[in-house]
């Protein structure tokens, strides 16, 4: 597949549109808010509903949330999380064709959204249990705001894996991805990459509005990086590369890069992989990968390694998202190594936290750093003041209730 070239960042998504909305009406008045997500608590897109559902909480508004139970799969279960009123479904059939297609999870959501009612339903993309339920509380008048955070149906698409799915499901979910865009009120993307998508589908540049992440600046700081090791027990001469997250694609970049390193190991944050592991032994790499396991506090891992790592292939799916690893290595003041693709390449080289790389070229980029400690130290930095000012979630909240309330102001 044919690369794309990268616009410049600031001509796609300024630092100042994200910042200002000086020229969106206000209503400033509490706002009765759902979020539908269909992932499990805890996992996927749940990790961007959630800090958005506390951050509106903080201005007033109420929030529930509606994600799936990974423990309960007959009953549904409630809770109450820094002011958020978190609705966990049935996970019964969670699993089925992809995530969102539980019968009791969509009957109990499509009950909630008929009885209720709600200003803004935000679905936290287009499965099953995030929307059909939605265009039901559209019923009581509801506005609904589209979440795109990521490219799902097409060749390269998330959904593009063998024997995942049944192809009729498939089929729909590659027309519902795009249908239920173009039916919301508005859209807000991850990425600038899908938002210019959703123009081009037919829906209005002001009804879609990009607003990434926002980094978890008071739960990952940097550290020392000899004391982080030294509490953690890691030799303080050993040259570190740090991977973190559930998801654990495209590492065999790396596990190549490895091969021409034999200095350095990868220490891969997250649930133990026994793919990951046979991927290090193919590359015979195995005798210098160290997988954590889950850990409860990412902080002292992240300041541990010399540099962190994005490797990604260039394909739509990792064109159109924006990965929540790369926030935390910026919290963390990390310098980065990234392959050059979708919105991480504008970010690594318009604001100098790190070096891109192409796959022939990661080894070459990983040793350039490794053998520059005041760089590292120059691009840390400069990473840890990118996430302070782009990624900050208050003025990222300001741009969703400016959004919010403009759509508002539209249906009066």
């Amino acid at each position: 597949m044919t690369a794309r070239p990268s616009p410049s960042w600031s001509t796609l998504s300024s630092v100042s549109e994200i910042h200002s909305a000086d020229s969106l009406p206000k209503l400033n008045v509490a706002m009765r808010l759902l979020f539908l997500n269909h992932n499990y608590r805890d996992e996927g897109t749940f990790c961007r509903a959630m800090p958005m559902a506390e951050n509106l909480v903080k201005r007033g508004h109420q929030v529930t949330l509606i994600t799936v139970s990974p423990d309960h799969r007959w009953r549904s279960s409630r809770s109450c999380v820094n002011g958020v009123q978190i609705v966990e479904t049935p996970g019964l059939g969670q699993e089925n064709s992809g995530e969102g297609y539980g019968p009791l999870d969509n009957l109990l959501r499509c009950g909630h959204t008929i009885l209720r009612k709600y200003d803004i339903i935000h679905m936290f993309d287009h499965k099953p249990n995030a929307t059909f339920s939605a265009f039901a509380g559209r019923w009581r008048g509801a506005i609904l705001v589209a979440d795109w955070a990521d490219w799902w149906g097409g060749p390269g698409g998330l959904n593009d894996v063998p024997k995942r799915r049944l192809p009729i499901v498939g089929d729909f979910e590659a027309w519902w991805e795009e249908r239920s865009k173009l039916w919301a009120d508005g859209v807000v993307t991850i990425s600038t990459v899908l938002r210019e998508r959703a123009i081009h589908l037919g829906c209005a540049p002001d009804r879609v509005v990009y607003i990434p992440s926002g980094a978890s600046l008071d739960r990952i700081r940097p550290v020392n990086k000899l004391e982080a090791r030294a509490q953690l027990g890691i030799p303080q001469d050993r040259r570190m590369l740090g991977f973190i997250g559930f998801g654990q694609a495209d590492l065999e970049i790396v596990m190549r890069a490895l091969q021409h390193l034999p200095e350095v190991w990868l220490m891969v944050v997250g649930p133990e992989s026994p793919r990951v592991l046979t991927l290090a032994q193919s590359f015979g790499v195995a005798d210098r990968l160290w997988q954590t396991g889950w850990v409860p506090d990412v902080t002292n891992y992240l300041g541990s390694a010399d540099l962190m790592c994005m490797p990604m292939k260039d394909s739509p799916a990792n064109r159109g998202r924006f990965p929540n690893k790369v926030l935390d290595y910026l919290a963390a003041g990390r310098p980065i190594v990234a392959s050059p693709v979708g919105d991480v390449e504008a970010i690594v080289r318009d604001y100098g936290v790190g070096s891109l790389a192409s796959d022939e070229s990661f080894a070459d980029e990983i040793r350039r750093l490794l053998d520059n400690d005041q760089l590292g130290e120059d691009l840390g930095r400069a990473a840890r003041r990118t996430a302070e000012t782009l990624f900050d979630w208050d003025p990222l909240i300001d741009r969703l209730l400016d959004f919010y309330r403009c759509l508002l102001r539209a249906r009066r």
